[in-house]
């Protein structure tokens, strides 16, 4: 006889998986931490396996909890989708985001779909800029929720960090001692400072060849010969003993907002994007 498994139980896996643990599931989902250990002793219960493991003082799941991990998170996007289509009076309202460029080619068709099916009647606005300029928008209450790369002490709420690497043209004509020729976004920018840091440390004369606002005209730039750059891991190569980079740390900033159901549907979309396809770790 097949077991029906409780939806409450499998959205309180996700948010441990989400949020790094029970005590912050517990904060975010406003329950105590016992309640939260009480809810997956059942779901281990009702599914019949072990799905935390112990690991010092944190518990981290075990194969069979990753497996269900998975399987929640599409049953809770199936059934949060058919929930909302059903309401009698879905969610509407006017939602601003704002992705970084690098984010945004990664992702921002699959988040936009998934949340016009889910809330057709919201009205969404998407600005694609660097990080800083999101930022920048989120503090003049410009945008509601924001996907953006974060520099030491900013307040967004951190979903993980992502290797870079370098782009080069080719073929990659440079002699040292020459400077290196970079093609860079315009300051300030989490990319250039990690690109700067790395080259200085190692004792690499460098020199700013080309600056644009855009990825687009920096990636043109690159091809053009102009410069070399640093994008997410995937998109480069770590070749011609160029410094390794130090990963960027994305965060999602949130501002006090009008139509927080809104925001809470969006925003739970962009965090289970990011983690099931691995962009963060």
């Amino acid at each position: 006889m097949s077991k029906n498994l409780d939806i409450d139980l499998l959205r309180t896996l996700v948010a441990i998986a989400d949020f790094g643990g029970f005590s912050q599931a517990a904060k975010r989902l406003h329950r105590t931490q016992s309640a939260i250990s009480l809810q997956m002793k059942r779901l281990e219960e009702s599914s019949g396996k072990a799905l935390f493991r112990k690991a010092g003082r944190k518990r981290i799941l075990t194969e069979e909890g990753e497996l269900l991990l998975n399987y929640a998170r599409r049953i809770l996007n199936l059934n949060d989708e058919v929930a909302s289509m059903l309401r009698p009076n879905p969610l509407q309202g006017h939602l601003r985001l704002g992705i970084s460029q690098d984010i945004a080619d990664r992702g921002l068709a699959v988040i936009l779909a998934q949340f016009t099916r889910s809330h057709p009647a919201v009205r969404l606005d998407v600005m694609v800029d660097t990080s800083s300029r999101l930022i920048e928008a989120m503090g003049a209450e410009r945008l509601d929720l924001a996907v953006a790369f974060q520099n030491p002490g900013d307040p967004g709420d951190s979903l993980g960090q992502i290797p870079l690497q370098w782009i080069v043209p080719d073929p990659f004509i440079w002699q040292p001692p020459q400077p290196l020729p970079l093609a860079m976004f315009t300051t300030p920018c989490v990319f250039r400072s990690r690109v700067v840091s790395a080259l200085e440390q190692a004792g690499i004369p460098w020199r700013i060849a080309y600056t644009s606002p855009s990825l687009p005209g920096i990636l043109a730039a690159v091809e053009a010969g102009l410069g070399v750059t640093a994008r997410l891991a995937g998109e480069g190569s770590q070749l011609h003993g160029l410094p390794p980079l130090k990963p960027v740390e994305l965060g999602l900033y949130r501002s006090p907002v009008h139509h927080p159901d809104v925001v809470n549907a969006l925003e739970t979309i962009v965090r289970d994007y990011i983690r099931s396809e691995r962009i963060a770790a």
